[in-house]
């Protein structure tokens, strides 16, 4: 029986650092690989941008990474691509519910105790992950619950609750109703079960000098695949020797296909056969991820502003670097609150609960919640899923692959599980008959 004439041997889907790193890895291999990216760039959800604010380079979406995210820190070196160690701020901020507290630490002298047992319950719960193995066979339902209720199952009391319940939430982007405990104090333990690690990894670890986009760029330029931008695939059908991909503008036959598309797009492309039902399940859920990041260029507040708050509409307001027209500052704000990110009378009003003086010259953000090729910013389970889902995550359908962050067992949401997964999932089609 004659083959079929396929147009490469592998189609991969999306073209952010999971696609990239496995067009890479297939392609040095002598496959023939063609990639479909929906939006009209590569780097999926991190996005290098200079064109907002007065020339400065703004990463809006994925930023930092740390040492201990092995996968990317080996891709940098490889491409001698220059990364910059944050500045530690001078001092901490800390709000509560708007009100600048004046205090070295979060809680008031009656409430070190809570505070104590607030520490002491979180490095608890991070020496039970081994984040090397799947956290669904680990005996962790008990965590894998909404960040409020593990808050206060853990006995969590007074403004140390109120603090690590924002701190959580500002982990995951998501709200304290939603987010998996789990999945963020997989963060702690991926730190060696530091909490000043998982700060780190969080907002004060390593950036890249030139920004996201040069390890993106170096990635597809080392690959030698044909990438093919503004081309959002519509169906993947399988026959028994080949996979037919139909996208915007065109269609293409491939031996195999890689789907690297974020968890909540998956369920927008038409599968035949149809997609297993957790999998379908699992997207239609969506991640709990749906916070914001906004920058804004602001007058009146500290050059090392570092400020975290419970009860306010930022969780976290730091402070990147000083510029002549004022002081440029990384904004977070988690699941279930919402800022007119392009709105400075309501960035200023939110900023205000950290630095009361503050005046708001320029403003730029992204709507990742609402990007039809994202529908979120990073990855961070919904309570529940990781134990009815994870398993299912990675799983082939036949011919076709799945990679992505959130496939990845020890940094999903992260650039380095983004790696890690499109080098997986790339050696496993290697392996594959």
């Amino acid at each position: 029986m004659n083959q079929p004439q396929v147009d490469a041997d592998v189609v991969v889907i999306g073209a952010g650092f999971a696609g990239l790193t496995a067009a890479r890895d297939l392609g040095a291999a002598g496959r023939r690989v063609r990639v479909l990216e929906a939006r009209d760039r590569i780097g999926g959800r991190t996005w290098y941008r200079t064109d907002l604010i007065g020339g400065c380079g703004l990463e809006m979406g994925g930023t930092w990474i740390v040492p201990q995210q092995t996968f990317v820190s080996a891709e940098a070196r490889r491409y001698g691509i220059a990364i910059t160690g944050s500045e530690l701020p001078g001092r901490m901020t800390w709000s509560n519910r708007g009100t600048v507290l004046d205090t070295l630490l979060p809680v008031p002298p009656a409430e070190l105790g809570r505070l104590e047992h607030a520490v002491r319950a979180l490095l608890a719960a991070g020496a039970r992950i081994d984040v090397d193995r799947p956290l669904s066979g680990q005996g962790l339902a008990d965590l894998d619950v909404p960040i409020r209720q593990w808050a206060d199952d853990a006995g969590l009391e007074g403004d140390a609750r109120e603090l690590l319940i924002s701190w959580l939430c500002g982990c995951g982007n998501a709200s304290a109703d939603t987010g998996s405990a789990l999945d963020v104090l997989r963060w702690l333990a991926a730190m060696d079960n530091s909490l000043w690690g998982m700060v780190e990894a969080s907002v004060l670890g390593q950036t890249f000098t030139d920004g996201t986009a040069s390890l993106a760029r170096a990635l597809a330029d080392d690959g030698g695949a044909d990438i093919r931008l503004s081309s959002p695939v519509r169906s993947v059908r399988q026959y028994d020797d080949h996979v037919a991909v139909a996208y915007d503008g065109g269609a293409a036959t491939a031996r195999r296909v890689l789907i690297t598309v974020p968890l909540g797009v998956l369920q927008d492309i038409h599968f035949e056969p149809a997609l297993a039902p957790a999998k379908l399940a699992i997207s239609k859920e969506n991640h709990a991820g749906q916070g914001q990041k906004i920058w804004a260029l602001a007058r009146g507040v500290p050059e090392d502003l570092s400020g975290y708050g419970w009860g306010t509409d930022f969780d976290y307001v730091g402070a990147m670097r000083t510029l002549p027209e004022g002081v440029l500052l990384v904004c977070f704000a988690p699941g279930g609150h919402h800022v007119d990110g392009d709105d400075p009378a309501a960035v200023r009003r939110a900023v205000r609960q950290f630095a009361p003086a503050a005046e708001i010259v320029a403003t730029a953000t992204h709507d990742w919640v609402h990007d039809e090729w994202s529908r979120g910013t990073w990855t961070t389970f919904r309570a529940g899923q990781i134990t009815a889902h994870e398993g299912h995550l990675a799983t082939p359908e036949g011919r076709v692959h799945f990679a992505g962050a959130h496939t990845a067992h020890r940094w999903p949401g992260f650039i380095d599980g983004a790696i890690d997964s499109g080098r997986r999932a790339a050696a496993e089609i290697l392996e594959t008959p």
